[in-house]
């Protein structure tokens, strides 16, 4: 096997050192440009390769960007990281997708997992149980980080979210419109900011038209469909059940409604239910499923522009400067809340 050429080769070609070759090769403006020339054309005469890791690893610019997000089996997920892998491989980039299935350990496992790569920024999402964020505040100070859709506040990182308490307030105006009284709320965790912002959402609707703010109304979960059913079991063994659900996500509204058949529960004539996200399988499920769209797609989209701003930014010797946007929420009424002699049209 022919011996591989390195630039003590090119050196002993050139007559220079090889701190020089190195120099020529990477661009240095104090070699003059015959000696690059001449460098080049060695380089070329050898059959030197030059090695892109080694590279990498000197200049931090490894063309690799971490995706993390709790799951790739929520299609907003899926969705989200189509999006943002579009933009990234037309700027060039790579893209490494991890995780956390909700955990925190598992998160910084990850994120770890991505410096040991040396990912040169980071777009990720929170998982359920992730409380304590400092292994991403630390993240960020050596590397750009943009989160998206479960983030925390800290001005100092990117972000791109929706308007949660809007989208939260859409859905009690629309189950207020459809006649629902008696409304409760199957949250995510309210560590999570996006799912306390849906928290303080339904409950400034229900004031707003005059609902009643029960707290045996109120439940915090994982996206889990047999919690959901088992919630379920619970309010309606009251007296005065509800008569809708808003559930944090259209996994917890799938249980709602599965439970619903199991007791011959007519959605939406007995009970309304709301999900969030549009995950694919909600307009295919018998009743479709009233829910919101975050904009998955887009909301990737955006992450990864965010990101390649502040990666210029570092190349240029520029300041990064943290950026938050915010998408107006859509929420898209099926045939789970839609009762008789209402909304004629779907979306």
């Amino acid at each position: 096997m022919k011996k591989k050429s390195t630039i003590v080769d090119i050196a002993a070609r050139v007559g220079i050192t090889p701190s020089a070759v190195s120099k020529a090769l990477h661009g240095n403006t104090r070699i003059s440009d015959d000696t690059r020339n001449a460098v080049l054309k060695a380089a070329q005469e050898l059959g030197y390769q030059q090695n892109s890791m080694a590279s990498a690893l000197r200049t931090g610019r490894t063309g690799l960007i971490g995706i993390l997000v709790p799951g790739i089996h929520y299609s907003f997920f899926s969705s989200a990281i189509k999006g943002a892998e579009e933009v990234l491989s037309d700027a060039g980039y790579s893209v490494m997708i991890s995780q956390s299935k909700d955990s925190q350990e598992q998160e910084k496992k990850q994120l770890d997992g991505f410096v040991r790569a040396n990912v040169e920024g980071v777009i990720a999402s929170l998982g359920m149980e992730t409380k304590q964020v400092g292994f991403y505040q630390e993240f960020s100070k050596d590397r750009p980080l943009v989160l998206f859709d479960r983030v925390f506040e800290d001005e100092s990182i990117s972000n791109i979210v929706i308007d949660d308490f809007q989208a939260a307030v859409k859905v009690v105006d629309h189950l207020a419109e459809m006649g629902y009284r008696r409304i409760a709320h199957l949250g995510g965790y309210s560590h999570i900011l996006a799912f306390n912002k849906r928290m303080e959402g339904y409950k400034y609707g229900l004031v707003k038209h005059g609902l009643p703010v029960l707290d045996h109304f109120i439940f915090e979960s994982s996206p889990d469909k047999d919690f959901a059913m088992a919630v379920m079991e619970s309010l309606f063994n009251l007296p005065d059940p509800p008569d809708a659900v808003v559930a944090a996500s259209d996994y917890l509204a799938l249980g709602v409604l599965n439970f619903a058949k199991s007791r011959q529960i007519d959605v939406p004539g007995q009970l309304g239910i709301v999900g969030f996200s549009n995950e694919e399988l909600t307009k295919h499920i018998t009743p479709s499923l009233t829910t919101v769209d975050q904009f998955s797609e887009a909301m990737g989209q955006a992450a990864a522009e965010l990101l390649l701003d502040q990666i210029s930014c570092i190349h240029k010797g520029q300041e990064a400067v943290s950026q938050r946007r915010v998408f107006i929420p859509k929420l898209i009424v099926r045939d789970s809340t839609r009762r008789e002699l209402h909304l004629a049209n779907d979306e």
